[in-house]
């Protein structure tokens, strides 16, 4: 369970290793996920290519700090990568064939790799390459495969990104045309996950510091 922690850490916080976060933990993980599949919409040819920035976060407090991340498709090449990086230290091994997805994280590039679960269409077992990083050195048969699940919103402009088992969620937009804080909050009220928080609160439109929109 300590190095379950530990992972997640890496996953999420690492990223931003320079940057002091709080996370606050609960259990409401499987619950955000359960109702991300009620109306559940991703494709991965929408996500992949320019950068994600998180712009609003549930459970972890970025305030000023930006953190970005990009998706690209899993070649074989990338998977056989992660395969000789993490093999031997998986609790539980994937179906390597499978994989859809690479995310990479903040400015040192932490990487996880994404494969589709059954089910409703945007939810994801991933594979963290911890060994990549550097920062621990897992035993053998000691690091989880993680759970996650994303939704695209408006038609692909905002993207959700949940781990179900901590409940650590996020919304991020495109870096390019940089979105609305009202757009973001109004999507925030909607979703109706309870109290959090903006990241990235120095990046705002240009338009909307004029006061235009």
């Amino acid at each position: 369970m300590e190095l379950l922690k530990i992972v997640r850490a890496l996953v999420l916080i690492a990223p931003a290793c320079t940057m002091q976060l709080q996370i606050k933990r609960n259990d409401i993980g499987a619950e955000v996920c359960d109702r991300l599949t009620q109306e559940p919409f991703f494709d991965t040819e929408m996500v992949v290519g320019k950068p994600w920035r998180i712009y609003f976060a549930w459970n972890m407090k970025l305030e000023s700090k930006c953190l970005d991340m990009s998706f690209k498709n899993a070649t074989p090449m990338i998977i056989n990568r992660i395969w000789n990086d993490m093999y031997e230290y998986l609790e539980t091994q994937p179906y390597w064939d499978a994989a859809t997805l690479l995310v990479s994280m903040g400015k040192a590039h932490h990487e996880m790799l994404l494969f589709a679960d059954q089910g409703a269409a945007g939810r994801f077992t991933g594979v963290p390459n911890v060994i990549r990083d550097g920062n621990i050195t897992p035993s053998r048969k000691a690091v989880p495969l993680l759970k996650f699940h994303m939704k695209l919103l408006h038609e692909g402009r905002y993207l959700l990104m949940s781990d179900c088992q901590i409940g650590v969620t996020t919304l991020s937009a495109r870096t390019e045309p940089t979105p609305y804080r009202a757009d973001i909050s109004g999507i925030v009220s909607y979703l109706n996950f309870g109290d959090g928080f903006h990241a990235c609160t120095s990046d705002r439109n240009r338009n909307e510091l004029l006061g235009m929109q």
